[in-house]
């Protein structure tokens, strides 16, 4: 989030002909390859649209499935593997080294059958496409009727809604022998309708949200939180800023402006991952840099805890947080306890690389 730390890990792979084997031994070494936990349960993995290596190592940490995005991208890297994972849905476990969980994804072992999972804290057009490759239906279709372009019969757009974007909820569903775009649509916002109930609502009515304006800031939570224990917090430092008339100054949120509703690209990440000083003084109404509040919509479709932790965040005076490169956050409320952090978080990333 605001004025996130961006540490890029540089991994120089030249290696050729006879001192190839040495120079994959410098690559890896210092790097853990341990399994994160001795638990052997299943745990489904989804690889999503236009994933770089880098990001797909990312989002295994978010999982809880490794310690290290940089260990993922090394072992990627030094096989040469970036350009073989592929789209799709896997069963892995935490009990599994970095090199076996690469191995399942560049083998292609995808979970078969009709359960589909969607994660939290994608936008629509990766829903989309995800499905598309699933064989579920086709991307296009659904996203007309995400877009309200195709009526979905008795479901309306949302009060204050421009379209289904953040209604769309994440979980495991079997959508049937024969599913449609529009049948697979309606199942996915009933499920929202069940889980997002009138006592969260309420809560944020409390807090000066409105219903639309409660998925909105559950859509930044979930793309800001890296960890479970800290998406109170992170709401917290919203809600803070909204009070005091500040700019949110969340990234994701610029990130998302920077690809329009509705294109479908099959070849790029719909997030990327450094932002430049031009990408955040772009001028949208979903650049939370260049406007104050909420933006219009939300960026993603949220997931129940991120929904409750926008509704009732902790209680603190926060406001400002900075990423410290493993997942974790340093908070402060002031500019200069922030301006601490973002030196820690810099002198922390600086002795990882070493």
């Amino acid at each position: 989030m605001v004025m996130a730390l961006a540490v890029a890990a540089v991994i120089g792979i030249v290696a050729k002909g006879s001192g190839r084997v040495g120079e994959i031994a410098d690559a890896v070494r210092g790097v853990d390859d341990s399994p994160i936990s001795d638990d052997p349960t299943p745990v489904i993995f989804v690889v999503r649209p236009g994933s770089s290596a880098n990001e797909i190592g990312q989002d295994l940490r978010r999982a809880g499935l490794i310690r290290s995005a940089v260990a993922f991208r090394v072992q990627a890297e030094v096989r040469r593997a970036g350009a073989r994972l592929g789209l799709g849905e896997y069963e892995l476990r935490r009990d599994m080294r970095v090199g076996e969980i690469l191995d399942v994804l560049i083998a292609g072992a995808r979970r078969h059958g009709r359960i589909v999972t969607i994660p939290e804290g994608w936008r629509s057009e990766e829903i989309a496409q995800y499905l598309e490759a699933a064989g579920v239906v086709n991307a296009a279709e659904f996203m007309d009727i995400v877009a309200g372009r195709t009526p979905l019969g008795g479901y309306p757009l949302p009060d204050g809604a421009p379209s289904f974007e953040g209604y769309l909820f994440p979980d495991s569903y079997d959508f049937g022998d024969t599913p449609t775009a529009d049948s697979v649509a309606r199942v996915l916002i009933q499920q929202f309708e069940r889980r997002v109930d009138d006592s969260l609502i309420a809560e944020a009515r409390s807090r000066g949200l409105g219903a639309h304006q409660l998925v909105t800031l559950a859509s930044i939570v979930e793309r800001e939180a890296q960890r479970p224990e800290e998406r109170a917090q992170i709401a917290a430092v919203f809600h803070n800023r909204m009070r005091r008339g500040m700019p949110l100054q969340a990234d994701p949120t610029t990130q998302y402006a920077l690809i329009p509703f509705g294109r479908l690209s099959a070849d790029r990440s719909y997030w990327k991952t450094t932002l430049t000083q031009a990408d955040l003084d772009a001028e949208s109404p979903y650049n939370t840099y260049k406007v104050n509040g909420l933006p219009p919509a939300p960026i993603a479709n949220p997931g129940i805890a991120s929904v409750r932790a926008a509704a009732i965040p902790a209680e603190g005076p926060w406001l400002y947080f900075v990423a410290r490169g493993d997942g974790s956050h340093l908070f402060a409320d002031t500019l200069e306890g922030h301006d601490r952090n973002v030196s820690e978080a810099r002198r922390s990333a600086d002795a990882r690389r070493e």
